[in-house]
């Protein structure tokens, strides 16, 4: 685990952690002006502005380490991919209901607009008060967001889990983005520029059981068609599908797509080389 599960996993990590869930630590010190602005009129404003200050920025990161420092030391711990039944049991720990919203990123690259983002609690009840406009955000149940997730991890989209801010009394999750590497500004941000605390890598890897890979799939691999990281690699000869472990984040949409069972989800603490690797 990196040093904020350590410190805030209780045990576990971070984001299983039922202290994070707590209902008054998201209206509380630096938790409540965040909770507050995602589930608020000021939203929209906050995630465009956001995402042209960071697009404008984002190349001088070639040449800048001070400015590259500046902005790891900014973001602090941003999101973190997970893989499904992390999201399902994180839709567990929330008491719901859910709101699902649009996803302001695709909206600054001027993408087909879909609704992806699942927030939790308390940014529902302030954002149907706050937001009338957006008349196609709906609320849903618990169950219901349980079958969004599957429903994303089967469509191929990424689940990562973002907070209320780190403080020393938690952070709260608020929100299971489900995004795609090409249009996810954080997400980018990392694959680009290497803004580590952008998006942070899951718990997890993939691995391959290269008898399973080669005995079930036939043909060209379904499942490289899936990686969104670049950690996939066939090879013709052996008929094998082989991962970078150093590459993977773990999301776990390549084990979706195959049939064979050839690709399981391991700790990512079970490779030495990855221990500090997030």
């Amino acid at each position: 685990m990196c040093r904020y599960c350590v410190e805030y996993g209780g045990g576990t990590k971070w984001y299983l952690n039922p202290e994070n869930y707590r209902d008054e630590l998201y209206t509380s010190g630096i938790h409540e002006p965040t909770t507050r602005m995602l589930g608020g009129v000021l939203k929209n404003t906050f995630e465009v502005g956001a995402m042209s200050n960071v697009d404008f920025m984002a190349p001088d990161l070639y040449y800048s380490d001070s400015l590259s420092m500046a902005l790891e030391q900014v973001t602090a711990h941003g999101g973190q991919i997970v893989p499904l039944e992390d999201a399902l049991k994180i839709i567990d720990l929330c008491h719901g209901p859910f709101l699902l919203a649009h996803c302001a990123c695709r909206r600054y690259f001027g993408r087909k607009d879909v609704i992806r983002c699942l927030y939790f609690w308390p940014t529902v009840e302030t954002a149907l008060k706050e937001r009338p406009w957006e008349t196609d955000s709906r609320v849903i149940s618990k169950e219901e967001a349980k079958e969004f997730e599957r429903e994303c991890d089967k469509q191929g989209f990424l689940h990562s889990i973002w907070h209320a801010g780190v403080d020393s009394d938690g952070i709260p999750p608020i929100v299971i983005c489900h995004c795609t590497a090409t249009d996810c500004i954080p997400t980018r941000f990392r694959l680009s520029y290497g803004v580590m605390n952008a998006q942070r890598k899951g718990e997890y890897v993939s691995v391959v059981d290269p008898v399973k890979c080669r005995e079930g799939c036939k043909d060209y691999p379904v499942c490289m068609q899936r990686c969104q990281f670049g950690a996939m690699r066939y090879s013709p000869a052996d008929h094998v599908v082989y991962i970078d472990p150093q590459a993977c984040f773990g999301c776990g949409l390549c084990r979706a797509a195959c049939n064979y069972g050839a690709i399981r989800l391991v700790d990512r603490l079970s490779f030495p080389s990855l221990v500090d690797t997030w």
